[in-house]
C-alpha cells in the first residue's frame, strides 16, 4: 500500500551549537518511548496474551504530540476561546452566582464525586490491569494500561496550563465545607477574569479543570477500545458529564469544566486509537522516523 510522506524539518545552521544541542536532546527524548515500544505493538496478541506494564510507554512521544494537534488543535483552541467567551457573555459568572445563592444545598450535591475524582481515576487503571492479568483478559490489560497513559498525559498538560494561566477560583467550596465565614459575596463585581499568568498558578486549583478532564479522558480510552459497547461508552460518559457538572458547582468556573472536557477527550481518543492497535482493530498509519544531520533536524509521518 502507497504511503503519503509529510517530512518536518528545522533549519540549524544559523544556530549555536548549544540550541542546536539542546534541539536533538529534546527530539530524542520525545521520540525515545515510542521507538523503543514498536518490538511489541508490531507482534499480535492473542486473546490470553499477558500484556506487560511497561506498554505504558508505548507510543508516548507520539501520543503526546497528537493530543495537542487532535483535530488539528482545535480542542484546545475551542478550550481558550470557549472561555473568553463564556467569560465575555457573563455565563461564567452567572452560573457562578446561582450556585452561591442555592450553597445551602447546591454545592453538595456534587461533593462525593468531587471527593472521588482524586481517587478514581488513579486506582482504576491498576484495578482494570489487575483484573485483566487474574482473568486472563488481553482487552482489560491493554485498556488498563491505556487508561494510564492517559491520565498521565492529561496530568500532565493540565498541570502546566494551571501552573501557566493562574485563575482564581470562584469561591464556593471553601465557605461551604473548609472555611465558613469565608465566602465570597456574589454581590463582588464579576472576578470570572482574573488569570494571573505565570505568577500563581496551582496544581490543585483553577484553569482548566482536572476531575473533568481526567474523567473525559478515560472516558475516551473505553470509547475507543469498546467501540462494540455502547452500554459502557454511555456510563464512561455519564460519569465524565457527572464530575464536571460536581466540579461546577464546587470548585471551578462553568468555562474550566468545558476546557477540561475537551483536553481530557483530545488525549482519551488519542490513546485509545493507538492502543486499540495493539488489538488489530485500527491499522498503525502513522509512522514517526527522526532524521539529525549537521544542519538539519527532521521528524517524517508516514499518513
Amino acid at each position: 500500500m502507497s504511503r503519503a510522506g509529510l517530512f518536518i524539518r528545522v533549519h540549524t545552521t544559523k544556530m549555536k551549537k548549544p540550541a542546536r544541542f539542546f534541539l536533538c536532546v529534546l527530539f530524542l527524548c520525545l521520540f525515545t518511548f515510542p521507538l523503543n515500544a514498536q518490538a511489541q505493538d508490531d507482534s499480535d496478541f492473542s486473546e490470553n496474551s499477558r500484556v506487560s506494564p511497561f506498554m505504558v510507554f508505548h507510543n508516548l512521544g507520539w501520543n503526546i504530540l497528537h493530543t495537542a494537534a487532535y483535530n488539528y488543535g482545535l480542542n484546545f483552541a475551542a478550550a481558550g476561546f470557549g472561555t473568553w467567551v463564556m467569560v465575555e457573555t457573563g455565563l461564567d459568572w452567572n452560573w457562578r452566582n446561582v450556585v452561591y445563592d442555592n450553597r445551602t444545598w447546591l454545592p453538595y450535591t456534587g461533593l462525593p464525586l468531587l471527593f472521588a475524582g482524586y481517587i478514581v481515576p488513579f486506582v482504576t487503571p491498576v484495578a482494570v490491569y489487575l483484573s485483566g492479568l487474574r482473568a486472563e483478559n488481553t482487552k482489560l490489560q491493554i485498556t488498563g494500561v491505556a487508561l494510564l497513559q492517559a491520565l498521565a498525559i492529561t496530568q500532565a498538560f493540565h498541570v502546566s496550563l494551571k501552573l501557566v494561566t493562574g485563575r482564581s477560583t470562584p469561591g464556593l467550596i471553601s465557605g461551604v465545607v473548609f472555611e465558613p465565614g469565608n465566602q465570597i459575596n456574589h454581590s463582588k463585581d464579576d472576578f470570572s477574569d482574573e488569570f494571573q499568568w505565570w505568577t500563581k498558578g496551582e496544581i490543585m486549583d483553577g484553569w482548566p479543570s482536572g476531575h473533568t478532564a481526567s474523567a473525559f479522558s478515560a472516558a475516551g480510552v473505553i470509547s475507543e477500545i469498546y467501540s462494540d459497547r455502547p452500554w459502557l461508552k454511555f456510563c464512561a460518559y455519564s460519569y465524565a458529564f457527572l464530575m464536571g457538572f460536581s466540579v461546577a458547582v464546587n470548585t471551578h468556573w462553568a468555562s474550566d469544566v468545558l476546557a477540561g472536557a475537551l483536553i481530557g477527550y483530545a488525549a482519551g481518543k488519542t490513546v485509545g486509537r493507538s492502543f486499540n492497535r495493539l488489538l488489530g482493530k485500527n491499522e498503525d498509519s502513522n509512522r514517526l522516523s527522526l532524521l539529525i544531520t549537521a544542519n538539519t533536524i527532521g521528524v517524517r509521518i508516514l499518513m
